[in-house]
């Protein structure tokens, strides 16, 4: 994996101590931003993915995971803000399922026919079950009330995760980047409903791109994630859309494309090397992608993807929705101006009523992603959180995929002793992967906790040059599949 040194934070000794904070033209002292960070954060532990919701949601995978080992003979991998660990209680899980390239359509039908002869007979409940064949072939249900997506080959997604995780690793400050994430997204979602690439609005990757770039420009000068917010705010609210486009190191002329080095001069935390190496290690390669070729296609909101300038994250938002976006960033803004502006002694429920649709939906107790009653907001307690994801997993979940597909060049992170690595043939030709020392040697990470990825020993083939293009089934194919 990327070498985390490459990307080393600013030392918080490399900005100069300061009595007040200036975000903007706005100057706050910092015991009120002291104040301010702690009541927001007593907001983000009502929404904050929780370990009681992160077993429910797991639980689920889990569940899906066997329909398709077992069902179907290939594997199934969860991305997106569930492994990320910034999901709200709301958001849905998604999944994505290795299949031939050519063999989608028929994997797509044969997981539909499963998941709905699974209605009514399950515990799971899954309900809602429908097929979207769009370019994109996505499977939409419900499971135990959580809206579930199961798309087929996206090794963009495992790409990100990885590329996301690491970055809120180097930015630290005790997951910064993903309480930002947490926060930000439950403004857009709950108070400005502004989110949604399905409705033309921004997409949950365009988003936490836009965070990223935010903290990346501005690290030093961030005391926590609801700095981080009215900087969001405030600079999007300005922000020339028709003219700029946003990359992780900063804005560049639309008319400098696809040159995307002209960036504004910043001190950044995440440096050209860095991205570079991770857009070598994370990034993933199919005909269809190389089909589309390298070029940026220019819409009305404008996001350069970090692993893939090809690939604009903005392309979701609709012209008319651009002023909308605009306009709940400028209002937005003036609204958390104005919160922070007040005395201490009503600062805190104001900020409180700023967020005053996701406390309503969340802060009673009661939580869409948990069965049990769990701790209500105001009450001084919270529940049990762990925003630490498991990068190592994803990044083998990564490398599987790649395997899959017979990509030549398959890459292993430098220092990574293979040589513990196990294969043991299972039942029906499974190659599962553990570690036989119990730990790897990848730089910085701790001890995976996944369960059940398996990763083969490379030098066996892969899953298309095995089986060719014929799907492989374990048990008897359901009635919509086809072989």
């Amino acid at each position: 994996m990327v070498d985390l040194k490459e990307g080393k934070p600013v030392s918080s000794s490399s900005s100069s101590p300061s009595s007040s904070l200036s975000l903007s033209t706005m100057q706050i002292d910092v015991e009120m931003w002291k104040i301010a960070e702690e009541r927001a954060q007593e907001i983000l532990n009502t929404i904050q993915p929780i370990c009681v919701a992160d077993r429910s949601r797991n639980e689920i995978f889990a569940y899906v995971q066997t329909l398709v080992r077992n069902r179907l003979g290939t594997e199934v991998f969860n991305f997106g803000s569930v492994p990320l660990k910034t999901y709200l209680p709301d958001g849905d899980i998604d999944l994505t399922v290795l299949t031939p390239q050519d063999k989608e359509e028929d994997f797509a039908k044969a997981l539909l026919s499963i998941l709905e002869a699974e209605s009514g007979e399950s515990n799971f409940h899954v309900t809602d079950v429908q097929y979207v064949p769009a370019q994109v072939k996505v499977i939409k249900c419900k499971i135990k009330n959580i809206a579930v997506d199961i798309s087929f080959n996206q090794m963009g997604g495992l790409s990100a995760l990885c590329f996301l995780e690491q970055a809120d690793q180097i930015f630290g400050r005790d997951h910064l980047f993903k309480r930002s994430i947490i926060l930000i997204k439950a403004w857009c979602y709950y108070e400005s409903r502004i989110l949604g690439a399905n409705t033309g609005l921004i997409s949950t990757y365009a988003l936490a791109v836009l965070v990223l770039h935010i903290i990346n420009i501005g690290y030093p000068s961030l005391s926590g994630p609801l700095a981080v917010l009215f900087k969001f705010l405030d600079y999007y609210a300005s922000f020339d859309w028709g003219k700029n486009c946003v990359t992780v190191h900063g804005p560049i002329l639309i008319s400098a494309l696809p040159d995307i080095t002209q960036t504004e001069h910043h001190e950044v935390v995440l440096n050209e090397k860095f991205v570079r190496e991770c857009m070598e290690s994370y990034s993933f390669s199919t005909k269809a992608v190389e089909a589309n070729g390298r070029h940026f296609p220019v819409r009305y909101f404008n996001i350069v993807d970090p692993l893939k300038h090809s690939n604009n994250l903005g392309r979701s938002v609709t012209q008319g929705n651009v002023q909308r976006l605009k306009h709940a960033f400028t209002l937005g803004a003036k609204k958390l101006k104005d919160v922070l502006t007040l005395p201490r002694e009503t600062m805190g429920w104001k900020l409180e009523k700023l967020f005053g649709n996701s406390l309503e939906r969340n802060g009673k107790g009661q939580r869409l992603d948990v069965d049990e009653p769990i701790t209500a907001f105001g009450t001084g307690r919270s529940e049990v959180s762990e925003l630490r994801g498991d990068c190592e997993r994803y990044f083998q979940s990564l490398v599987y995929g790649k395997w899959f597909h017979g990509e030549p060049k398959l890459w292993i992170p430098q220092g990574q002793d293979t040589s513990s690595w196990d294969t043991v043939n299972g039942q029906e030709n499974n190659f599962y992967w553990r570690n036989v020392n119990g730990a790897t040697s990848l730089q910085n990470m701790g001890r995976s906790r996944g369960t059940g990825t398996f990763i083969p020993k490379m030098g066996q083939q892969s899953y298309t040059d095995r089986f060719g293009s014929q799907p492989r089934t374990v048990k008897s194919s359901p009635s919509g599949s086809q072989s």
